[in-house]
């Protein structure tokens, strides 16, 4: 007999319940993520075999018969995933089926041209991302706050079509002063202020004001959250990224009841997928992957855990080839090298496993997207609780950027 869905996922699915539809859809698909966390948890970059291999052997060879063009396609087709791992796994993990349901979100319209005074000197994947964002903000009456503005851009457009002065907030004063450049040019009442959000000189400004921030990363956008409701902000619209960008090494989940513990490894995860690269790009992440593989095989015979982390390898190092590359790492990492070393089969073990975790990883993936909007509920139903209407919804097709979503409150 199949199991009965979880508590939540239930409520979730008849829609009628004391709670709003966003803490709905949070709770259940937080259910959905701890019961299927045997899938998504063990990351095959650093577990060749994850236990789920052995459980289901031929959906892993399913995935390891892929060829590179399958492989890449399903990595970047978010529902894709979602259908073959049900498909595969459903008897095993009926709920599976309801991931769609619970990651599909609205999606505003598509953003008219904007003035090329408002947009000059953007570039033109990130002036798709803020012509969009400032189309989908759903109203504004309040002078606008920008945080980590940059230049400015967003502020900039968003002060021209809503007639709104600006207040951009930003750390580097080099950008502050060619954003305060680029505001009189188009002829925007935008002031800029050379500030550290995270600092206490932040806060201040918030109250009265309607805040802005596209894309701040991890511990800057959690730091806007918490502001925003201790200034009583009117309102707020935000696209968060880089979640894993946090102090801790374990996510604090901005709700007590949140029910999912998760690494900064997992937090990672959230946002892997990437808009897709160009030939030249894809070799040098296949590269560097293969690269990184054949670095953890060979400590892994040195006795040294594959899990244990590295830093980041700077992409300098791989302008002289494998040899010196690899020479570079193991002498900062204090991995020993034989006195003469088999190269080109230390790289031969590398490129086989990147071929196997490419493919292996795609279950993995699976659970990318449901994981991001979980994080993005997090702050929803936070803001929610403090007495905001709260939606949250894409701003953009993932074409244009997979930080496709926007939170958007109204006190």
């Amino acid at each position: 007999t199949r199991k009965k869905a979880p508590f939540h996922v239930a409520l979730f699915r008849k829609q009628t319940t004391s709670m709003s539809l966003l803490e709905a859809r949070f709770h259940a698909l937080g259910e959905l993520l701890e019961l299927h966390a045997a899938l998504w948890r063990p990351a095959p970059f650093h577990e060749p075999r994850p236990a789920w291999r052995a459980r289901f052997p031929g959906f892993a060879t399913r995935l390891l018969a892929l060829d590179d063009a399958e492989v890449e396609r399903l990595a970047g087709d978010n529902f894709a995933l979602i259908e073959l791992a049900a498909r595969h796994l459903g008897p095993a993990f009926p709920a599976l089926s309801l991931l769609r349901q619970l990651i599909e979100l609205p999606r505003a319209d598509a953003p008219p041209a904007a003035d090329q005074r408002l947009v000059w000197r953007v570039p033109g994947r990130k002036q798709a991302e803020i012509e969009a964002f400032a189309e989908a903000v759903p109203d504004a009456s309040a002078p606008l706050l920008e945080w980590c503005a940059g230049k400015g851009h967003l502020g900039r457009l968003l002060g021209r079509r809503l007639g709104l002065p600006v207040l951009s907030l930003e750390h580097d004063a080099a950008l502050c002063a060619a954003g305060a450049e680029l505001a009189a040019r188009a002829g925007v009442a935008q002031r800029f202020l050379a500030l550290d959000v995270l600092s206490d000189a932040a806060p201040p400004h918030l109250p009265g004001r309607h805040a802005v921030a596209l894309h701040a990363c991890g511990e800057l956008h959690l730091r806007l959250l918490r502001a925003t409701v201790e200034a009583g902000a009117p309102a707020l619209d935000l696209s968060p990224c880089c979640y894993y960008r946090i102090v801790s090494p374990r996510y604090q989940p901005l709700n007590p009841d949140a029910g999912l513990a998760l690494s900064r490894d997992e937090l990672h995860l959230a946002v892997t997928e990437t808009v897709a690269a160009g030939a030249r790009e894809r070799r040098l992440r296949d590269r560097d992957l293969a690269w990184k593989l054949a670095f953890l095989e060979l400590r892994a015979a040195a006795g040294i855990a594959r899990a244990t982390t590295f830093k980041p390898v700077p992409a300098a190092w791989a302008a002289d080839g494998f040899a010196a590359w690899l020479r570079h790492l193991a002498t900062r990492e204090g991995v020993a090298l034989d006195a003469a070393p088999d190269w080109a089969g230390i790289e031969r073990v590398g490129w086989a496993r990147q071929g196997e975790v490419r493919r292996l990883e795609l279950l993995r993936l699976a659970f990318r997207r449901p994981l991001e909007i979980w994080l993005a509920l997090d702050r929803a139903v936070y803001l929610e609780r403090q007495g905001y209407r709260v939606t949250l919804s894409e701003f953009c097709p993932r074409q244009v950027t997979p930080r496709n979503l926007l939170i958007s409150a109204r006190r």
